[in-house]
């Protein structure tokens, strides 16, 4: 057990505080998380509008548990500017295959990480994670669950799946019987290691067979798969279902809060690592001070992997900032060993994830700070009152 204090250095905020009404607290608590993971030629509004549509169609309920929506975006934008460039889209979608599945795609896609302590994260807090992926979408989807299965603290992967809409890929999550469904127009069957078509494409009103859209029109998520006048839509629907019956309930390692902020690394066998929050009043919330006057760090892991946790109280969140950092207290191995260090930080409608080396016994570093304001907008009850929440680096 730890019985010293951890020198650590926190920034003095000069600020007023004063503490969020409970209702306009919003704590995740539904059961399930369906995140939608965008393809290609995506613009950031789209990816939203898309993942509104999957909340539209499938609603805020499944087998009487809640769902809670979410957006892993793929920027790639090199990737978008070749496309765009390429004379022959057929040629463009094999060689992005080949390039993914080769890990050279990784270093353009630093979002990847982002995604998967996304799905991390509401897996140890006990979410059921369904990420529904379209087009290029599956490529990063896939990779994610791979790097899920292999990262320490391990999660129940039993508790995460996958559903794939146009997939260029041979494969989705390695399962023997992939929930996925791709139209017999659509471009990415041209890909010669993508699963086959398995669906054909139809008028919603007559049933007639759809044959004259163009294969690379039949890949547009809402103008196509999603769209009200083709039959594919509640085919989507009823895999997506399905796929969400499949999930196993995680067990809940961590709490959830307005706000919450979890570590893990890289090193087991007895290497500690602390994590620190600072509240909007000062109080130092860490391994010697759990309860803060905002928050709890309700996990201490002093063996390794972690994670270490903490979440915010609805009925006593402070407006102001809170400053998150990172300390290495101590490691059995000597000479000490290095460490990387996985911060997520979750707040109503924004995830961020900051990875840090440390590579001395007693380095600190801070990460980010959160910035909770409550919004002023008399013109707008909607808005008015309610609260902001902004990550923001150090």
């Amino acid at each position: 057990m730890k019985t010293c204090l951890t020198s650590f250095l926190v920034i003095s905020l000069l600020l007023v505080v004063s503490f969020a009404q409970a209702e306009n607290c919003e704590v995740i608590s539904d059961a399930f998380r369906v995140v939608f993971s965008n393809g290609e030629l995506t613009t950031p509004k789209q990816a939203f509008t898309a993942k509104n549509e999957l909340a539209l169609n499938m609603g805020q309920t499944h087998e009487g548990q809640g769902i809670t929506y979410d957006l892993a975006y793929n920027y790639s934008t090199d990737a978008f500017e070749e496309l765009l460039q390429s004379a022959n889209p057929h040629r463009w979608y094999v060689e992005l295959a080949r390039r993914v599945y080769n890990w050279q795609y990784q270093i353009k896609a630093p979002e990847l990480i982002d995604h998967v302590e996304k799905y991390r994260e509401a897996i140890l807090q006990g979410q059921k994670v369904l990420v529904v992926s379209h087009s290029q979408g599956n490529f990063y989807t896939n990779l994610a669950r791979q790097l899920l299965r292999f990262q320490k603290p391990a999660i129940q992967m039993s508790s995460f799946g996958l559903f794939g809409i146009a997939t260029p890929t041979d494969n989705i999550g390695g399962q023997k019987t992939p929930s996925y469904l791709t139209n017999h127009l659509d471009i990415i069957t041209s890909v010669p290691s993508s699963l086959p078509s398995n669906w054909t494409l139809r008028h919603a009103d007559n049933g007639g067979i759809v044959n004259q859209i163009g294969s690379i029109p039949a890949n547009n998520l809402a103008n196509t798969y999603l769209s009200p006048h083709y039959d594919s839509r509640p085919e989507i629907v009823k895999g997506i279902s399905r796929a969400l019956s499949k999930l196993q309930a995680p067990p809940q390692v961590v709490k959830s809060g307005t706000m919450t902020v979890t570590m893990t690394w890289d090193q087991g066998n007895q290497n500690d690592i602390d994590l620190h929050v600072s509240e909007p009043d000062n109080t130092h919330v860490y391994f010697g001070s759990k309860t803060g006057h905002s928050g709890y760090l309700d996990v201490d892991n002093t063996n390794g992997f972690g994670p270490e946790h903490y979440y915010s109280d609805c009925k006593k969140l402070q407006v102001g900032e809170y400053v998150v950092g990172v300390n290495y207290f101590s490691d059995h191995a000597k000479p000490p060993r290095e460490v990387t260090t996985t911060v997520t930080i979750s707040t109503p409608g924004s995830t961020r994830t900051f990875i840090t080396k440390l590579d001395t016994i007693g380095a600190s570093q801070q990460l980010a700070k959160v910035v909770i304001e409550r919004i002023s907008d008399p013109s707008n009850p909607n808005r008015d009152g309610r609260l902001k929440y902004q990550i923001i680096p150090l």
